[in-house]
């Protein structure tokens, strides 16, 4: 494997190595609306949900007025993470190709040209 293929591989690791937290998905603000009493209009909120798929279900969960901040700047290093990984993954893949190049070189053997017996042909 070339050198700098492998140091790019452990930078990126060493990226993934410094993360302290990070989310998938997305934040989003709700807002209810109903009815009072005396039959006005009233809209209620926001209510700020976290949504994100797992396994191919979606999963929401309600995050606090005071989280909102760290959920989002998560959500960003989230996306850090993505990059990183695909980034990766483009680097083994280059790294598998270099490997198949290695393969289809065959090594050339050192041997004595072969001689064959020529025949006179009959008379």
């Amino acid at each position: 494997m070339s050198q700098t293929l492998e140091g790019r591989k452990e930078a990126r690791l060493a990226e993934l190595m410094a993360i302290g937290s990070a989310r998938r998905g997305q934040l989003s603000q709700q807002y209810y609306t109903h009815k009072n009493k005396g039959g006005r209009t009233v809209k209620t909120g926001p209510y700020y949900v976290w949504q994100r798929y797992i396994n191919g279900k979606k999963h929401s969960v309600r995050i606090r007025p005071e989280q909102v901040e760290q959920v989002k700047a998560d959500l960003r290093t989230g996306r850090d993470v993505q990059a990183v990984f695909d980034d990766l993954f483009s680097i083994f893949e280059e790294s598998a190709s270099v490997q198949d190049q290695d393969s289809k070189k065959k090594p050339r053997l050192s041997r004595l040209p072969v001689t064959r017996k020529q025949t006179l042909p009959s008379r």
